[in-house]
């Protein structure tokens, strides 16, 4: 079964309605590159079913970013752009100026929140966690 199937069965066991659309864009993401505009979604949604129109994507998405399976990204110039949360925790470092996005490895991720956790007794989240700032091409141009 391939992981996005995985996360529609732990929806509908949770008791939520995973419509055909919902699992469209869901699958659309797997399967896209890194990260895909709305117009891309709706492009490889269309290739299957031609009659999906663009608001069933935009709310598609909403449902799938409020149960943690899809993240979205705003990058200074340009669309949101948006992916599946394929693991947890996930972040990305992201440019302000220029919207460069750099993967940020786990194991940084882990010693944060364990060093939180031990040092202050915290309790972080970060499933899925965007890091603003600026990428060394853009911040060269700053200073």
């Amino acid at each position: 079964m391939s992981c996005y199937r995985t996360d529609a069965e732990a929806l509908r066991a949770a008791g939520y309605r995973l419509t055909p659309q919902r699992l469209l864009v869901l699958e659309a993401l797997y399967h896209h590159p890194g990260h895909a505009t709305v117009d891309e979604i709706w492009a490889r949604v269309r290739e299957q079913h031609p009659y999906v129109d663009l608001s069933t994507v935009y709310r598609s998405l909403q449902f799938l970013k409020e149960h943690g399976l899809v993240g979205e990204f705003r990058p200074a110039h340009g669309p949101a752009q948006y992916e599946a949360i394929r693991r947890r925790p996930h972040a990305h470092a992201v440019c302000r100026e220029c919207g460069t996005t750099i993967e940020v490895p786990v194991a940084w991720l882990t010693e944060l929140v364990e060093r939180l956790a031990d040092g202050h007794r915290f309790q972080a989240e970060v499933d899925h966690l965007s890091i603003p700032g600026l990428c060394e091409r853009c911040a060269a141009k700053v200073h």
